[in-house]
């Protein structure tokens, strides 16, 4: 594909990256991010190979539903809630 067949696909709002459509084409798509083609009903998650480079993995509906995400860091906060922090800088923490 060239620059402006890219461009172009990517104005239709037919990618979605994480459930978001993304008009940028140059926006940083990340490892355990899913990446979902509207039009052909495609789902592919961003993984890396033996040798460190990022692979495209086909995904199925259901496994397109919810993101993969590693634990950094786990910690008790305030008033005793268990908090953890994952590589994709959301803190969740459960009651």
């Amino acid at each position: 594909l060239t620059s402006r067949e890219v461009t172009m696909i990517v104005m239709q709002r037919l990618i979605q990256v994480d459930h978001k459509v993304r008009t940028d084409a140059r926006y940083p798509a990340g490892f355990m991010d899913v990446i979902s083609i509207k039009e052909t009903g495609e789902h592919f998650r961003l993984l890396y190979d033996v040798k460190g480079r990022f692979n495209v993995h086909r995904i199925g509906e259901e496994e397109a539903k919810f993101k993969l995400c590693q634990v950094v860091k786990a910690f008790t906060g305030k008033k005793g809630v268990p908090t953890i922090v994952t590589h994709a800088g959301r803190t969740i923490r459960f009651p």
